[in-house]
């Protein structure tokens, strides 16, 4: 399965670094009209997988399945998100460009936008009428309230980098009072609160933001991790549910709600749905084949688990829970030899696997 800390380490970095470009280019503009990464640790949280990683359109990095390794705290893990092997993808129309990208087109039309309002306010010479001029002045107070709270807001960002979360939060909350519309200062304060274990408070944020806006995958997304972490399968689930009807191309979403109706224990046969729409989209997703095994192997179709596992482990001979679940497979069979070799090389990479496996309910 995959390295789940880090997985949940690239959502929460995607989380923080969304408006970078905007910050810039909003900055630059500033600059001249009137002279004006760190990667944040995650100090606890799931075990064996995680929930994905938020994309705009499904290419990117790997799969929901990615969040693997040393990992001590408590809570559902699977997976860190696996990167894909390095493509170069295709221009994507604009509608489906990549969310960081739209925001820094945002943010450079909004600086060019708030420059030129800047001019007009300072009025050079009587060059426009008073009214036009108030309302010029108007829009440039406005991006100037926004560009100081970018900069708290990443001010917020190198003081998680530096895992001073308490300062980070304080920043955020600032960034939020200056600019209460923008859901991206609302997703970091709640990575941050997420960090001190703090869930109540992640939660209430990430439910703001989705009320700003009821179309933010990316929001959706990490409440549902947040639920995940929790043990909270259910709404993890319906909150990756909203990803997937919002983003139906996203193997990830589809592989993370296969992921907690798998471990809910009720929910296998649907799980096993999510899991086939994941792999109609991307055939070659280590992540997903790894889910589905799991799957199949909770089901008690040792022969397909096994296929699964094998697949996957060919295109990732380090998913500690494939290995695993494959000799758990192979024991059931009754081919003890190939099954405790597994098991072992399962152990050797995760050596708390087995322990995850049993939580389960997979002995």
């Amino acid at each position: 399965m995959s390295r789940d800390m880090r997985a949940l380490a690239r959502r929460r970095y995607f989380a923080i670094v969304t408006t970078s470009a905007a910050l810039t280019a909003a900055a630059a503009a500033s600059a001249s009209a009137q002279s004006y990464r760190s990667q944040p640790p995650w100090q606890s949280g799931p075990v064996y997988r995680e929930a994905p990683p938020f994309r705009a359109q499904p290419s990117q990095q790997r799969s929901v399945p990615a969040q693997r390794p040393q990992q001590t705290a408590p809570g559902p893990a699977y997976r860190e998100v696996p990167t894909q092997t390095q493509r170069t993808p295709e221009p994507a129309p604009a509608q489906q460009r990549p969310v960081q990208q739209q925001q820094q087109q945002r943010g450079q039309t909004a600086a060019a936008s708030g420059a030129r309002a800047a001019v007009a306010c300072i009025n050079e010479n009587n060059a426009i009428a008073p009214d036009a001029a108030i309302r010029n002045c108007d829009v440039a107070i406005a991006e100037s309230i926004k560009n100081l709270a970018r900069a708290y807001h990443f001010r917020g960002v190198a003081s998680y980098g530096k895992n001073d979360l308490n300062r980070a939060i304080d920043d955020y909350a600032e960034a939020i009072r200056l600019d209460p519309a923008e859901t991206d200062y609302l997703n970091s304060r709640a990575a941050a609160y997420e960090a001190k274990n703090d869930f109540e408070r992640a939660l209430a944020d990430y439910n703001t933001a989705i009320k700003i806006n009821p179309r933010s995958a990316y929001a959706y997304n990490n409440r549902g991790a947040a639920y995940q972490r929790r043990g909270d399968f259910a709404r993890a689930s319906a909150d990756y549910g909203e990803v997937t009807r919002l983003q139906p191309q996203n193997v990830d979403a589809w592989n993370a709600r296969c992921w907690v109706r798998a471990v809910s224990g009720r929910e296998a046969q649907a799980a096993l749905s999510d899991c086939n729409q994941a792999l109609s989209l991307k055939p070659d997703s280590a992540d997903a084949l790894d889910t589905r095994g799991f799957v199949f192997l909770k089901l008690g179709q040792y022969d397909n688990a096994i296929k699964d596992f094998d697949a996957a482990l060919k295109l990732d001979n380090e998913l500690a829970g494939a290995f695993y679940g494959r000799g758990l497979a192979k024991a059931k069979k009754g081919d003890a030899a190939s099954a405790q070799a597994d098991m072992t090389a399962g152990r050797k990479l995760r050596p708390d696997i087995a322990e995850e496996f049993a939580k389960y309910g997979l002995k």
